[in-house]
């Protein structure tokens, strides 16, 4: 029996397509994976090279949250060279296994309390990985507050810095409208008629975005931005 690709994007529609009562619920938090001082909204730590840092102002977009099937079959593989995973957008539309509202994070919350992304209601199944975006936050961005100034912004990051080889403490101002992508491993995530309901948390070490550079210099916002994608977990 032949297929026509008519009936071949049919059936792979159908295999994306939401499950009512089945929820993955997403959030974010920040916190210090080495350690760190704790004052409201500042926080002090020392970076990997021993540099003492405080940092006095920080936020950060992420875009989107895509969960992936632990099978990869031909079609999804066909789906994904017509869709590619490579492109994004500041602001992406949803799906049932993609959420594409940006969000804006913030040292405002309190190391590890939680900032609800929202919920995904993807097909039954085993997911094993989940792509996250970081991207300029749009108008629409949730979290983003008046006189905060990171629309058009993935990353704001203000403080000041204590070289461990000595000398003054130095002031910066990093910020960066780049995009960074973060794949991360997901562990026993199996949704189906006997789990329909699932969270996960997305964490982000904020000790660990200064590491390897002086954000001081030229050129910084890159590693700095690229760092923030590497503290990225997520679990239970």
């Amino acid at each position: 029996m032949k297929h026509t690709p008519a009936l071949i994007l049919l059936a792979l529609c159908a295999c994306g397509s939401r499950e009512e009562g089945i929820r993955l619920h997403l959030e974010l938090e920040l916190h210090a994976a080495r350690g760190a001082q704790v004052e409201g909204s500042v926080r002090q730590f020392t970076n990997d090279r021993g540099d003492h840092i405080t940092l006095t102002r920080a936020h950060v977009t992420l875009s989107s949250v895509e969960i992936f099937p632990c099978q990869t079959s031909s079609a999804w593989r066909w789906l994904r060279m017509l869709s590619p995973i490579g492109t994004a957008e500041a602001h992406e539309a949803g799906s049932p296994r993609r959420l594409g509202t940006p969000h804006v994070s913030a040292l405002e919350l309190s190391d590890g309390e939680p900032l609800e992304l929202g919920t995904l209601q993807p097909p039954p199944g085993s997911y094993c990985r989940a792509r996250l975006v970081f991207a300029p936050a749009d108008a629409d961005a949730e979290g983003l507050t008046a006189g905060m100034d990171m629309e058009g912004k993935t990353l704001l990051l203000e403080g000041q810095l204590l070289p461990s080889s000595g000398g003054p403490a130095r002031t910066f101002r990093v910020e960066s409208a780049n995009l960074a992508n973060a794949e991360l491993w997901l562990e026993g995530l199996s949704l189906s008629e006997d789990a329909l309901e699932a969270s996960r948390t997305i964490h982000l070490a904020y000790d660990r975005w200064l590491d390897g550079v002086d954000p001081t210099s030229e050129g910084a916002a890159e590693q700095v931005l690229h760092n923030v994608a590497s503290s990225a977990t997520i679990g239970p």
